[in-house]
């Protein structure tokens, strides 16, 4: 009958937004993650340096995306600038 065909509909539908849920709650505690290993990352990383560039706290380039020019005018760094001797 049509109400047992709502019913059923409405079921699926319940389920269905409670797997939604479940999931988005999931990929929020994911991000989270991520944004903790990000900065992680990044503090360990801070750690290297190349001559000519600059403090890890200094903001990236921001010409990114902006063609060929951008990348003319970002400092190339020099392979003689890092001592791997060591390892």
């Amino acid at each position: 009958t049509g109400v047992s065909q709502i019913n059923s509909a409405m079921s699926q539908l319940s389920q269905t937004v409670q797997q939604t849920a479940a999931a988005s709650e999931e990929l929020a505690a994911t991000a989270e993650e991520m944004s903790g290993q990000a900065q992680q990352l990044q503090q360990a990383m801070s750690f290297f340096r190349v001559r000519g560039s600059a403090a890890p706290s200094a903001p990236r380039n921001t010409n990114a995306g902006k063609g060929k020019r951008a990348l003319a005018a970002a400092p190339a760094a020099e392979p003689a600038d890092v001592d791997f001797a060591r390892f």
